[in-house]
């Protein structure tokens, strides 16, 4: 029976937190901002247009292949989430981390074997949308398609919902902000409560949601042992310099 009457709450819990990624309703009541731990980012000078590096493809970004005198292989292909695309003849190739130019040998070399001086362009015609991640217990947990507005408790609902584990009065926020990386810890916990309201906090694209299994007590502590295992998902997806450099040495948090 214990079991029966736990699954009736989780359903309900769920839905309400489903119903917020279409509607937000309730009162004025905000959800508590508990705690915040910021870790001094190393400083990055502005570098100048002759600097600034070649774009290197992306997960989810549109590439288009263009043959001058080839066009039965012209073809638009989208980055898989492993960093691969399917090409006619070629079969999979690895494209992420690698600039258009560098690709464009790749494809031209490849297809130099099967057909006579190919001439081929390759494009980024779209850019991979951005993602919230969702970790720790929630029942989906993973990337969520970011878009305006969309609120921790939103996003929590689009990865599944929280586990029957899921500390709701711990929730982690991780992002970059101005050189440095900011950790804030939100008690959201009436929530699970049937109290729905507005003003939980927004996400932002790339922003790390992570729902612990146990009461975060003293941030600080939580992310000095556990920074490393909440970013590994994270960096097996999406590069961001500014987590990785962080990886080899989370001692200064304070």
């Amino acid at each position: 029976m214990q079991s029966k009457h736990f699954v009736k709450k989780s359903s309900r819990i769920f839905l309400a937190l489903l119903s917020l990624v279409f509607i937000s309703c309730g009162s004025s009541r905000k959800p508590a901002l508990v705690e915040e731990a910021r870790i001094p980012l190393p400083e990055l000078s502005v570098p100048s247009e002759q600097d600034l590096p070649d774009y290197r493809i992306d997960f989810n970004d549109l590439i288009e292949i263009k043959f001058f005198n080839n066009l039965q292989f012209n073809e638009e292909v989208r980055v898989r989430p492993d960093g691969r695309i399917s090409l006619q003849r070629l079969g999979d190739l690895l494209v992420v981390g690698r600039t258009p130019l560098e690709v464009d040998s790749i494809i031209t070399a490849n297809y130099a074997q099967i057909i006579k001086d190919p001439e081929i362009t390759v494009f980024v015609r779209e850019f991979g949308s951005p993602e919230v991640y969702v970790l720790g217990e929630v029942n989906r947990p993973g990337p969520v398609p970011y878009r305006g507005q969309l609120t921790t408790l939103q996003a929590v609902a689009l990865a599944g919902g929280p586990s029957r584990e899921a500390k709701m009065g711990s929730v982690l926020i991780i992002r970059q902000d101005h050189g440095e990386l900011v950790a804030a810890r939100w008690d959201l916990k009436e929530l699970t409560k049937g109290d729905i309201f507005r003003g939980d906090p927004l996400a932002m694209p790339y922003d790390i949601i992570y729902v612990p299994r146990t009461f975060v007590a003293k941030l600080s502590d939580f992310l000095d042992t556990y920074l490393p295992v909440i970013l590994a998902p994270v960096d097996l997806s999406v590069r961001w310099f500014y987590y990785q450099r962080l990886l080899d040495d989370t001692s200064g948090i304070q």
